[in-house]
């Protein structure tokens, strides 16, 4: 089998001839880490350790800003950010402390030493100020997203779509789900606050985020097919989802009903919400809705997979392997590996990899070892 044919087996509950690892590169601290123990400054992790060929070797097609950076657009993806966008400015720095406007027009402190040298891949920060705080703010911020702009898409769009009409790996769309979307807008005390003071404009800003996408991506699906979709939603604590199922009905409901319908009217099978946090309660919800996938499944937030994918027998899951048992023993990793892993993919449905970043508390050494297990574990070593 090719890349895409085993990533659709495996999404669709298939026969695959191995499992895709859904695992990657590591963020710059890792990455700085490991160099320390001996990866070459010139190599990937994923050429290093001898598992590019083992993963999805997925491709996405579009493109998006991200909290905290100055947006420089991609020429050869679909531009799915404001246009423009907001100015990239430094409003005050010490030695210790950075505030901030990025790209989206939100203004932030975080730390020097996560952002000064680049983005250290785990920055904490204070978000201090969103571009919308009413419906006249909204009203200007929309002329940002304006789907027709022909700025979206890429100059060469016809070679664009021409190399991927005989591709033998998958096609992915990443775009943010109505909630990430309105936080990004206008921050989540503003929700919660907002859903009992300013419902209408709550709702007008989720509908507006379905709205601006399938405007936008109605031309790209069109010309291409696209296999699975991420919907960026980070909306979990560790002990459950910011907000509730209901509210998640009420305000975003059909933002995700007109978003599934578009998709699934191009062919699209997979549609992955990416969440951290715990958010078991909604996944019934995302489920009725038409949303058949969830990452990152994160150990500590007790999105336990191996439960999960006995509840939910139709569910496609990604991730979910403990990060923090691979900074232990070998032994603690060989266990955590055999008890989630080779259930799974025997249920079938299910992408291993570890349920968010690789800390660099994680050794090389380690990592090294995890790869081997999962390779094993899903076929890649006979």
């Amino acid at each position: 089998m090719n890349a895409r044919e085993r990533f659709l087996e495996v999404a669709l509950f298939g026969n695959p001839d191995k499992i895709p690892l859904g695992i990657g590169e590591v963020r710059p601290a890792t990455r700085k880490e490991w160099i320390r123990q001996g990866l070459p400054e010139d190599r990937t992790v994923s050429k290093y350790l001898d598992f590019e060929m083992c993963t999805l070797q997925s491709r996405g097609i579009t493109s998006h800003p991200a909290e905290g950076f100055e947006w420089k657009p991609s020429q050869s993806a679909i531009n799915l950010g404001p246009i423009p966008p907001f100015e990239y400015r430094m409003i005050k720095e010490d030695e210790r402390y950075r505030v901030w406007v990025d790209s989206l027009g939100i203004t932030q402190k975080g730390f020097q030493d996560d952002w000064k040298n680049g983005w250290s891949g785990f920055a904490t920060r204070v978000f201090m100020d969103f571009p919308v705080k009413n419906d006249r703010d909204f009203l200007e911020i929309k002329k940002r997203y304006d789907p027709k702009n022909p700025l979206r898409y890429p100059k060469n769009w016809s070679d664009f779509v021409k190399q991927f009409k005989n591709r033998d790996y998958p096609v992915s769309v990443e775009i943010s789900g109505p909630f990430w979307w309105t936080r990004d807008m206008m921050g989540l005390t503003k929700i919660a606050i907002g859903m009992y003071k300013n419902p209408e404009l709550i709702k007008q800003i989720t509908d507006f985020c379905s709205k601006f996408y399938t405007e936008t991506l109605h031309r790209a699906l069109e010309d291409i097919e696209v296999d699975f979709v991420i919907m960026n939603e980070d909306m979990g604590y560790k002990g459950g989802p910011m907000i509730g199922p209901e509210a998640v009905r009420k305000f975003m409901g059909q933002a995700y009903r007109d978003l599934v319908k578009f998709f699934r009217d191009h062919g699209v099978k997979v549609i992955i919400i990416d969440s951290d946090g715990n958010v078991k309660p909604l996944i019934p919800v995302w489920l009725e809705l038409g949303i058949n996938g969830i990452s990152p499944c994160e150990v500590a937030s007790d999105m336990d997979v191996v439960k999960l994918g006995r509840q939910y027998p139709n569910l496609v899951l990604m991730g979910g392997i403990d990060k923090r048992k691979l900074s232990q023993s070998k032994e603690a990793i060989k266990e955590e590996v055999m008890y989630r892993v080779p259930p799974l993919v025997k249920r079938k449905g299910y992408f291993p990899g570890i349920d968010h970043a690789a800390p660099p508390d994680i050794s090389l050494e380690n990592f090294k070892y995890f790869v081997y297990l999962l390779k094993e574990a899903c076929g890649w070593t006979k």
